[in-house]
């Protein structure tokens, strides 16, 4: 027998060719029971699920009749007694039969097209002819609405593959991706009338869904269609034959053509391509890239830049080389730059290259992200080269190649070279090759060195094969070559000029040891030069630094992180102490925290030698720094001695500063109650001086600290001081005029107000997201979506709360700020939660505690949360997750912490039953919860679980008032309207009420809750 089930468009049956038309279904309940085991695996569910799906106000024993009426009368329409059958607990649709079920087959057929990596687009097209909307006449069945949105999600997919865009926005109509393709596709036919409106549309559909602006992509496409002629013209660049190459590689042909194909695409289709180029040290990643800009069309715009392997790289170095010679990249970098950079590259076809990017700068990733999400919309190609090797998991280079994904993003592998292609490089006899490829191992720059060396035999390192040719050299021009190992990367022409006597330049650059361009001299790789300063001894190595800082001084316009670079090489303590400080400011100033860090280190390590004053700047600057690179427990260390220096140099201002980092970074490495602490001595310390700039942000602070920031609870902790904190930061923002104060009064005010019910709040949020918009730090922005998602997910706005978080995510994906970024997910996580989407939940927070870096209170909160979901559902792991998070003593004074903490403890004992007495560890528990109204509350509704009597807090927040109060109806239904199920089923399986305890029970079993089960 074979039968079909159509259920998209429609309800139709087929049996053995014969359809059943919906008409025949005359009783409601047979055509639900068939729809609903045609959607089942196999067409099989237990029968629990189906009463719970189809009569979920009915107890079971009430319920099992309907299901065997429901049954009989199928059967009947089907014409089979085998067509429904109850057998055990199980209930199958036609289990001797071949079954064939539509919106199983489009499933199938979705996940085989994007299972591909890239996914296929014409198979992708091919599973959209098999999409369909699902039952469109049951639109009101609640047990519809999972696979319903399942379905959906796989037709959106399905079509961003396919480039089906405007179907797409049809589904999501806030789908940015979706309008700035289109947009796209209006810059390419340069059909400025349609575009502009398609932008129009896209900034209207934003603006009323999300409350957000258009970004810079689409800003970006918005102005080329405003700078096109009405006219059609041709494109000259299209046309434009690419020159012909100059460069010739040994077995690198297939990677050219990989480069030369997504120039192809960047410049005849408009859609801009990001190149990853990777491979060891040595294997001629830099000679790709030249040989393939060789072969580009002048018509191209191309721009070249390098990262350097210096103590502080120089911030944005790369992109400051590319302007050096172009007026407009030169005044992007002074304005807003990321996005200006986009807007110069986007008005011709462009090839943009950054070589070493493992040696990037934190402003240049910050850019280099911007940049990749972008350059798809726009006609250009961006090169990034980096070695594969060496990066270790933490490196931020890591997270960066980790968010470029997708059909727009190109890889190039480069392998060592073979036998054969030693042989033809060095005309050398296949022996000779064959030993020089086994001591190289095919490594392109070993080999090349090897072959140019000459003499007899091979050498046997890199070393070796650098230093025979560095022996044909006269004595001043070892010198000189010795002096230039010590600069990384390239050294300016005139620095290599005073670094020797006159003509010696031109004896090294003549032995190919150093090559030259007018401004420039460089050894052929840095490997050559690493293996020769490796080479020097202590005493040489000093002296050589001690050369180059002597050159650099005398030109005033030589970075100040050069200059610090080579005088911590060289013991030049004077120079450190006179330029470091700046070079710190200006790495910072651009977004380059770490290396920020890396030179107040070396600061620092003279600080007896610093002013207190001096120091304590300092010191706050680098906990600063640190709190935006997550290095939470040095950035405490680094704040609470800056303030002990600020006390010591009797500066209150200075004082105040340190402390307002202070309650930054102790909010992350200590928890909320320390950065309370700080928070309020800064606004003690700053209210008789008169400073209403600066006592905003101290008053943004209290209003942070006493936040909901540190909760993953659904339900809020009201705080009087929060509010009135923020109220008071935001009239003194708007009194400034200082949009970025009022962003971020106007963040925890409406995560105060929404704390106490007041709707107002989430105006606020949408008016701090806004402002923040405006505000070029990362996290002012991210802080902002982090509160609205929070406080959304607190009132019940499930949906708006996701939205949120993918906003705060799109905002921190263009610059590094991980707390946020974590903060963001912890949220997700607890929204997957209380929507009883455990698996998602569980494998957020896995991944979250799995994720190099230190992510301070918050592991210790996400690690709550997982422990009382697998606890739920019987997984011994949970005690061992929890008892991680007790072990960190670093939160063991902070209240909020320890009872968050404490409340998982009690969940854990109610639900394995350990839990049985007022111990002396829950009195302290139940101590220091006192305040936390919130965590008090629900601390003492699991206590009670437990049958531990204690009284409830007589200003218990949200449900938890009619929940310890036992008025059990009240409490199902405001768990209900916040859309928390486990704690509604709690409520209800617990409840007098017979019927509530059964559909308690079976909400339960829905989440998987069977420990819960057991317990209740």
């Amino acid at each position: 027998m074979q039968v079909s089930v159509q259920l998209l468009g429609g309800f139709v049956v087929v049996v053995n060719g014969a359809p059943i038309t919906a008409d025949r279904w005359t009783r409601r309940g047979a055509a639900a029971l068939v729809k609903l085991l045609a959607l089942a695996p196999d067409g099989r569910l237990h029968r629990d699920r189906v009463v719970d799906a189809l009569w979920p106000e009915l107890t079971l024993d009430v319920a099992l009749p309907r299901l065997h009426k429901a049954a009989h009368y199928a059967r009947g329409v089907l014409g089979d007694r085998d067509a429904v059958v109850l057998k055990g607990e199980v209930i199958a649709l036609f289990p001797g039969a071949r079954l064939e079920v539509d919106a199983t087959s489009f499933e199938a057929a979705a996940e085989e097209a994007l299972a591909a990596e890239p996914p296929v687009l014409e198979s992708c097209a091919e599973a959209l002819k098999l999409a369909g909307e699902l039952l469109p006449d049951d639109l009101s069945e609640p047990w519809l609405d999972e696979p319903r949105e399942r379905l959906r999600l796989r037709v959106l997919r399905l079509l961003r593959c396919a480039g089906r865009w405007e179907e797409l926005l049809a589904l999501d109509p806030a789908n940015e991706e979706a309008h700035v393709e289109l947009l796209r596709e209006s810059v390419v036919a340069g059909d400025r009338t349609n575009g502009l409106r398609r932008y129009a549309r896209m900034e209207r559909v934003l603006h009323t869904e999300l409350g957000l602006a258009p970004g810079p992509e689409a800003v970006v496409l918005r102005d080329r269609l405003l700078a096109v002629d009405p006219g059609p013209q041709p494109s000259p660049v299209a046309a434009a034959p690419r020159a012909a190459g100059r460069t010739h590689l040994v077995e690198r042909d297939a990677e050219l053509a990989q480069l030369g194909a997504a120039c192809d695409l960047a410049v005849d289709e408009g859609r801009g391509v990001v190149v990853l180029v990777s491979g060891e040290a040595g294997a001629g990643k830099s000679a790709l890239v030249r040989a393939f800009l060789d072969g580009l069309s002048p018509a191209i715009r191309v721009a070249v830049g390098g990262c350097d392997d210096l103590l502080a790289p120089r911030s944005l170095g790369p992109f400051r080389d590319m302007a050096e010679n172009d007026a407009e990249l030169a005044a992007a970098l002074s304005g807003d730059r990321p996005a200006a950079l986009l807007r110069v590259f986007s008005e011709r076809p462009s090839v943009v290259v950054v070589e070493d990017i493992h040696w990037a700068d934190d402003a240049t990733l910050d850019a280099i992200r911007f940049l990749a999400r972008r350059f798809p919309g726009i006609p250009a190609v961006l090169v990034l080269t980096f070695r594969d090797t060496g990066i270790d998991a933490g490196h931020p280079l890591r997270q960066l190649l980790g968010s470029l994904t997708g059909p727009s993003v190109k890889r190039v592998l480069l392998p060592p070279l073979s036998v054969e292609a030693v042989r033809r490089l060095g005309a050398v006899a296949p022996g000779e090759a064959v030993e020089i490829h086994r001591v190289t191992q095919g490594n392109p720059f070993f080999v090349t060195e090897v072959l140019a060396g000459g003499g007899t035999g091979v050498p046997h390192t890199v070393l070796d094969a650098v230093l025979a040719r560095l022996g044909t050299l006269s004595v001043p021009a070892r010198t000189l070559v010795e002096r230039l190992s010590v600069i990384p990367t390239r050294a300016e022409r005139w620095l290599a000029e005073n670094l020797a006597d006159h003509g010696v330049l031109l004896e090294v650059e003549r032995s190919g040891i150093v090559t030259g361009t007018d401004a420039t001299v460089a050894f052929r790789h840095e490997l050559a030069r690493q293996a020769i300063e490796s080479a020097l001894t202590a005493g040489e190595r000093i002296q050589a630094n001690k050369e180059v800082v002597d050159v650099l001084l005398g030109r005033p316009e030589v970075e100040p992180s050069r200059l610090v670079h080579h005088a911590e090489r060289s013991g030049r303590i004077d120079v450190i102490l006179e330029y470091g400080p700046e070079a710190a400011r200006e790495a910072a100033r651009l977004g380059a925290h770490r290396q920020a860090v890396g030179v107040l280190d070396v600061v620092l390590r003279h600080r007896e030698l610093l002013a207190p004053r001096l120091a304590a700047e300092l010191l706050t600057r680098r906990a600063y720094s640190l709190y935006v690179v997550n290095r939470f427990a040095a950035g405490l260390e680094s704040a609470e001695a800056a303030v002990r220096a600020a006390a010591e140099a009797g500066d209150p201002v200075l004082r105040a500063e340190a402390l307002l980092v202070l309650a930054r970074v102790a909010m992350f490495a200590r928890g909320p109650m320390r950065g309370r602490q700080a928070a309020d001595q800064a606004v003690e310390v700053l209210e008789p001086l008169g400073d209403d700039a600066r006592l905003a942000a101290a008053l943004i602070e209290v209003g942070r600290a006493h936040s909901n920031l540190a909760t993953v609870s659904i339900v809020a902790e009201p705080s009087e001081r929060a509010e009135a904190a923020a109220e008071r930061a935001l009239q003194l923002g708007q009194r400034l005029g200082r949009p970025e104060l009022e962003a971020q009064a106007s963040c925890y005010l409406g995560d105060a107000r929404l704390a106490r019910g007041d709707p107002r709040g989430e105006a606020d949020l949408q008016l701090a997201i806004s402002l923040a918009g405006a505000d070029s730090r990362t996290e002012t922005l991210v802080r902002c979506y982090v509160n609205a998602a929070g406080g959304a997910y607190r009132s019940g706005r499930l949906d708006d709360a996701e939205k949120y978080v993918a906003g705060g995510l799109r905002a921190a994906a263009d610059g590094e700020f991980f707390a946020g970024q974590y903060r963001l997910r912890l949220t997700t996580a607890a929204v997957q939660g209380s929507r009883g989407n455990w698996d998602r939940a569980i494998a957020e927070l896995r991944d979250l505690l799995d994720t190099p870096g230190e992510p301070g209170a918050m592991a210790a909160l996400a690690r709550s949360l997982l422990a009382r979901l697998l606890a739920r559902r019987g997984d011994p792991e949970a005690g061992e997750v929890l008892a991680t998070a007790l072990a960190d003593e670093a939160f063991a004074d902070d209240s909020f912490v320890v009872t968050r903490l404490a409340v998982a403890q009690a969940e854990l004992g109610w639900l394995d039953g350990s839990l049985g007495s007022l111990t002396d560890e829950v009195r302290r528990a139940l101590a220091l919860a006192t305040g936390h109204r919130s965590v008090h509350a629900e601390l003492a509704a699991y206590l009670r679980r437990a049958g531990i009597d204690v009284p409830a807090p007589i200003d218990a927040p949200g449900p938890w008032a009619p929940t310890l109060a036992g008025d059990w109806e009240k409490a199902a239904d405001a768990w209900g309207r916040l859309g928390e199920r486990y704690e509604q089923a709690v409520v209800l399986a617990t409840a007098p009420d017979r019927t509530a305890r059964a559909r308690g029970l079976r909400q339960l079993r829905e989440l998987g809750a069977v420990s819960t089960i057991l317990a209740v």
